[in-house]
């Protein structure tokens, strides 16, 4: 929980603090919110059924998070890569077949994935992405969604760990969209060792795995080895990969799909 540390003394001032708590927690219970603002559990309730009726916060049993729409803008705010995203999610999602079992990686491009999967996709998703969760918490969607609870990263919006990790082994997916940090000729990468952990047991659980990228994908540099790139069946990326990774894709035979502009 973040410390929120300063005692609002009005409605207005105490319902600020709770979404700044909110966009930094992702979800927080009301025991939390109440102990730190320093009222009534009561009180807090009262503030977040305002905060929901506006549309910022979605309350579920014991707590709140973002509603999705507030949930993208700050966890994911737009940026010049944004576009790209998008599109690159788009032609993911023609990918799924309506009754998959499918898993969604943590980040802005597998938000982007999950923001365009059709209303009618009657499958499962398995995710631990806290925006992927609530986005399709608010939908109306046949789909059946697996929770991949754990320890929070609140910079990631995401749950990792042993907890996380022990979910994951009980479970079985047809496909796997994958959206690491960095890719290079020698593998996939990500911002820590608990993210390539986690996602090294997620390659372990799925028949397919579609790697996500946009340009600053194939330049970019993250210090945890996820797995080499045998480990990749597809890749969607909004640009051509550079010449020695198109090498190495070539001959492991796999053949990128390039969205267009």
């Amino acid at each position: 929980m973040t410390d929120v540390r300063l005692r609002p003394e009005g409605g207005v001032e105490r319902r600020e603090c709770i979404l700044s708590a909110l966009r930094i927690g992702g979800f927080l219970p009301i025991v939390d919110l109440a102990r730190q603002l320093g009222v009534s559990q009561m009180t807090i309730r009262r503030d977040l059924h305002a905060l929901e009726d506006a549309g910022e916060v979605r309350m579920f049993h014991g707590g709140a998070g973002l509603a999705p729409a507030a949930t993208r803008n700050s966890a994911f705010p737009d940026d010049e890569h944004h576009g790209a995203r998008l599109r690159v999610g788009a032609w993911a999602a023609g990918l799924i077949e309506g009754a998959d079992t499918i898993v969604i990686d943590a980040g802005p491009i597998g938000y982007a994935l999950a923001e365009a999967i059709p209303d009618d996709f009657a499958g499962c998703v398995i995710t631990h992405s806290m925006p992927v969760l609530q986005l399709f918490d608010a939908r109306a969607t046949r789909a059946r969604t697996v929770a991949l609870g754990g320890e929070l990263i609140p910079e990631r919006h995401a749950f990792v760990g042993p907890t996380t990790e022990a979910a994951v082994e009980a479970l079985r997916a047809r496909t796997l969209f994958l959206s690491p940090a960095a890719i290079d000729a020698r593998g996939m990468y990500a911002r820590s060792a608990a993210e390539a952990s986690l996602q090294r047991c997620l390659l372990d659980i799925a028949d397919h795995v579609v790697v996500l990228a946009t340009r600053d994908t194939f330049s970019g540099s993250a210090p945890a080895r996820v797995a080499p790139l045998d480990r990749m069946t597809g890749l969607v990326a909004d640009g051509r990969p550079p010449a020695e990774l198109a090498a190495t894709l070539r001959r492991l035979g796999v053949v990128p799909h390039i969205v267009p502009d």
